[in-house]
């Protein structure tokens, strides 16, 4: 019998008069140091909720609350009880953190639709987590709301170049992931390269930044390279009467960086940018194969910037479904966030659009990294 039947058979044996009592226990906290479960999340369970509810909140300490619980009602036979047959080894049914890949990994089906909910981090895989890798991993803060903000910038209608069609689904799906992983959106669309810029300094400042754990910038447009760097082009850009009118992607670390951001030193800031980096096509015919100090801190850190295609490339979207790269990441990030680090899910993204077979003839894509410095595993715990 596993640690909940064991548990769920203990509390068979009470009537509701004291299983309400017991719940009543459990949102008032039953050991100093353990934080009470919140009352709406005990309204009116059954007995197996409330086990489930202990379990996701205690983990492995779920029993030895409930043994405490039962005994500040002096129901101290019930607890001895409950107490040995906890100390029985229990076998363990959760995956273990480095289980096998459940599915190989391959490219979204061209029906593709956006998952209707994103799978759910589990409180013992955390626990368990947290508890094993703590010097490796972004631990994340204790509020309710630690995620944090991110920004979401879409740029669709062009004064003289071609219009994004497609992109509206690109900002209705990403502002439906981040949402779903716990961080309130900003959202803009159709700016120009000075707007732009304006949005990511304004956002660098909020004061929220202070109490999250990490940060996600997104922004979608048309892109190109000047002057040997990557820039967003602004909806006003012309190449003779606005020519200026575009914002380099490393401008976004110039503001979110250890200088100009304090609020976000040592916590992850995830860049994401699909645009074009080029006019080339991503393949090429092959005619034959070849072989720190307390007062000093990193200026930049914890970046992880994620964009659509190489240096020089084109990126692709759907006039219908909008962005490969995108779609990629929201479904990848819906099923897999739960169990794996944000460094494992885009390389999960660029495995799979490497096998798409959407992308024949020179018109592959890859997506890649760019001036990416965490130094620890950052884990999105969804819905935790």
């Amino acid at each position: 019998m596993d640690t909940k039947s064991v548990m769920t058979e203990a509390l068979e044996h009470l009537v509701d008069k004291e299983l309400k009592q017991f719940i009543w226990h459990l949102c008032n906290g039953v050991i100093q140091g353990t934080d009470p479960i919140p009352k709406a999340k005990l309204q009116n369970p059954e007995r197996e909720d409330v086990v489930d509810c202990m379990v996701q909140y205690y983990d492995d300490d779920a029993g030895k609350i409930a043994v405490q619980a039962l005994r500040k009602m002096k129901q101290n036979e019930l607890a001895k009880k409950l107490e040995l047959k906890l100390k029985v080894p229990q076998p363990v049914k959760e995956d273990t953190i480095d289980g096998p890949e459940p599915m190989d990994l391959q490219p979204i089906q061209a029906d593709w639709q956006r998952p209707n909910s994103i799978t759910t981090c589990s409180q013992q895989f955390k626990n368990t987590l947290l508890k094993q890798n703590a010097n490796d991993v972004y631990i994340p803060t204790s509020r309710p709301q630690r995620k944090g903000s991110a920004l979401l910038i879409t740029n669709i209608k062009f004064d003289y170049i071609s219009y994004r069609k497609g992109a509206e689904k690109d900002e209705a799906n990403m502002d439906w992931l981040l949402t779903a992983l716990g961080y309130r959106v900003e959202k803009h669309r159709d700016l120009s390269g000075n707007a732009i810029k304006t949005a990511v300094e304004d956002f660098s400042k909020r004061h929220e930044h202070k109490d999250s754990d990490s940060t996600f910038v997104v922004i979608m447009s048309h892109g190109i390279r000047i002057q040997n760097k990557d820039a967003i082009i602004g909806v006003h850009y012309h190449e003779d009467k606005h020519p200026t009118d575009y914002f380099f992607v490393e401008d976004i670390f110039t503001h979110l960086n250890s200088e100009n951001c304090p609020a976000l030193i040592d916590k992850p800031k995830v860049i994401l940018i699909q645009a074009c980096r080029g006019n080339h096509e991503g393949g090429v015919y092959v005619h034959d194969s070849v072989p720190e100090s307390d007062s000093w801190v990193h200026k930049e850190k914890d970046f992880v910037c994620f964009m659509s295609t190489i240096p020089g490339v084109k990126a692709y979207r759907s006039s219908v479904d909008g962005s490969f790269f995108i779609s990629y990441i929201v479904d990848e990030l819906s099923k897999s966030a739960h169990k794996d680090d944000i460094m494992e899910l885009f390389r999960k993204v660029g495995s799979r659009m490497e096998k798409d077979p959407q992308f024949t003839r020179g018109e592959k894509i890859l997506p890649c990294f760019e001036r990416t410095t965490l130094v620890k595993k950052f884990y999105l715990f969804p819905e935790l």
